[in-house]
This record gives structure tokens, C-alpha cells and sequence, in this order.
């Protein structure tokens, strides 16, 4: 089953419309900087088990789940820092794509990878090397740059 990918600012309007927008009245910097570890430690742990799965496995699956965390967590960063909260992934990814150009995130490879995880998650979808090897490099730009743009930001 293939899902067409939503036009981003389309999207964010929904969201805003929607009210999945929340504004916070602080910024959390222990928060940021938790989430920001978990994510490190995570691509970490799982860079150095990933040596050990061989390539027609299914476990490749659980290597995408944990990098997609592991962005996802940065990227909720990026938005407390913006003092703000929203309550799906998607709509996460429309504000941050929206507000931060600058950081040329690209909206439909954070959609596809949304999507797979929701295969994965919700229909027991499983992935192979294959799979993932077309993922990874984007998954390891994206965050390099929410990294730089929280390093640069707690400083």
C-alpha cells in the first residue's frame, strides 16, 4: 500500500487550523538537552550493533525504527526551543520544514520515512538492507544539521 505524500504547506495549515500547534511558555533547556543525548546515545548503541546484522535480515527493520526515533527526538528539540508543541509527527515535521528553512530539511523524504515507520508500527511491515541502504544517508544528513542547529543554539 502506497500513501501519496501531503503537500507541506497544505499540511501546516491544517495543523495550525487544527489547533496541534502549542505554544509553551518556557523554554525547557534540560528537556533539550535530554532529548538530544537519548538521541545520541541511541545512534550510538545502534550504529555499533548494526556491524553484526546480516544483510537478508528483516532486523535492518529495527535499525530505522531507532534513527527515526533518534531524528524525531531531535527535531521535537528544534521546536521546544521555538517554545512550541505539536501532537503528531506530521505536524511536527510541517512546522519545522515551514519555519526553518534555513536548515533545508527535505519534507517528503520526512514524510516517507514517516510513513515506513507507521508501516512498520502499525501493519508489521519489515525492512532488509536494501531498504534501509536507500535511507541512511538522508537519515544521517538531517541529523548532522538538527545536531549543528542544536549545538549552535545551547551554546
Amino acid at each position: 500500500m502506497k500513501h501519496e505524500i501531503d503537500i507541506l504547506n497544505k499540511t501546516y495549515d491544517v495543523c495550525l487550523a487544527n489547533g496541534r500547534f502549542k505554544e509553551k511558555n518556557t523554554i525547557d533547556l534540560e528537556l533539550i538537552k535530554s532529548l538530544k543525548e537519548v538521541a545520541e546515545k541511541g545512534l550510538e548503541f545502534i550504529k555499533q550493533k548494526s556491524s553484526d546484522i546480516k544483510r537478508n535480515s528483516t532486523d535492518w527493520t529495527f535499525v530505522f525504527r531507532d534513527y527515526y526515533e533518534s531524528l524525531r527526538g531531535l527535531i521535537e528539540a528544534v521546536l521546544l526551543f521555538d517554545r512550541t508543541e505539536a501532537d503528531s509527527h506530521q505536524c511536527k515535521n510541517a512546522y519545522i520544514c515551514t519555519k526553518h528553512p534555513e536548515m533545508e530539511l527535505d519534507w517528503d523524504f520526512l514524510e516517507t520515512i514517516r510513513l515506513k515507520r507507521n508501516a512498520i508500527n502499525y501493519r508489521g511491515q519489515l525492512l532488509k538492507y536494501d531498504d534501509w541502504s536507500k535511507l541512511k544517508i538522508q537519515f544521517e544528513l538531517h541529523i548532522k544539521i538538527l545536531m549543528r542547529e542544536l549545538d549552535n543554539r545551547l551554546k
